[in-house]
């Protein structure tokens, strides 16, 4: 039986962000018309110390908490290799978060698997952003399906049956994209499970699309400044693609009208295809 992802009350909705780097959809959620009316940042975790977003929280006045990994399995005489390490480090982050009160947690460029027990304490209110079309698998014998207007149930059973893969996964996603031969990518909004960029899809931001140039150089095994075009449109997707997909979920969450079900959501309780809510 499927359950609201959150039910407002009369408080804003409480979220922490965790991130790595400059916290680009951070940025975007203090710019956000429904900051401070539909939801709120009540704190934020880093993994690196010298993080740029640690000064947006700063100036911002966003409390910001850093601990390093490798210090604490150091401190603890963990080995950082053993999976077990780092359940304890979240079973540890997870402690320390409450702090903030986080009804969600959203990952802006967090470059680190979070594990249970953190992930089963916040079960489908843990959001992560990937900058390719998670819609896209591949199969033995097809190199391309599009899923996005499957139902996820109708996804479930062909993972079951045909074994595919994500095509796009990964932090190079952008530019395995345009390598793929993608002539668009697009940021994707997902929950986030045990599985690495597996879990459902909640809002896929506008195509952009692949400099038509770039595209037929590729079809031509022609890779040269390919990665320089990769990083610029990945740039240009985290302010236009990735904190707007952020922006409207946090919006469709905070208000409510967003419920799971297993793998399946529900808008206004109305099932989403697997894409889940597409910007364009």
């Amino acid at each position: 039986m499927g359950h609201t992802i959150y039910s407002p009350n009369k408080e804003l909705m409480n979220a922490v962000v965790f991130f790595s780097g400059g916290a680009s959809s951070l940025k975007a959620m203090l710019h956000d018309e429904n900051y401070g009316r539909l939801y709120r940042v009540t704190g934020a975790y880093t993994d690196k110390e010298d993080a740029k977003g640690r000064q947006l929280c700063r100036d911002n006045g966003i409390p910001d908490l850093f601990i390093s990994r490798k210090g604490f399995y150091l401190q603890k005489g963990l080995d950082p290799k053993d999976w077990d390490s780092r359940r304890k480090f979240y079973e540890m982050l997870a402690g320390e978060i409450e702090q903030f009160r986080p009804d969600v947690i959203c990952l802006s460029g967090y470059m680190h698997i979070v594990s249970d027990p953190m992930l089963a304490q916040y079960q489908a209110r843990m959001l992560n952003v990937h900058p390719a079309d998670l819609t896209i698998l591949s199969i033995p014998n097809v190199s391309r399906l599009d899923v996005s207007q499957l139902s996820p149930r109708e996804v479930r059973k062909l993972f079951e049956s045909d074994k595919p893969s994500k095509k796009i996964k990964g932090e190079h996603a952008v530019y395995d994209a345009i390598v793929a031969g993608e002539a668009c990518t697009r940021s994707t909004i997902h929950i986030v499970t045990e599985d690495f960029d597996e879990g459902p899809i909640v809002v896929q931001s506008r195509p952009f699309p692949v400099d038509p140039v770039v595209h037929e150089r590729v079809l031509h095994g022609q890779l040269d400044g390919v990665q320089e075009y990769a990083s610029d449109l990945q740039d240009k997707m985290k302010t236009e693609g990735d904190g707007p997909a952020y922006l409207k979920a946090l919006e469709l969450i905070s208000q409510g009208r967003l419920s799971i079900d297993g793998e399946t959501l529900s808008l206004d309780g109305k099932d989403l295809p697997y894409c889940g809510f597409r910007l364009g």
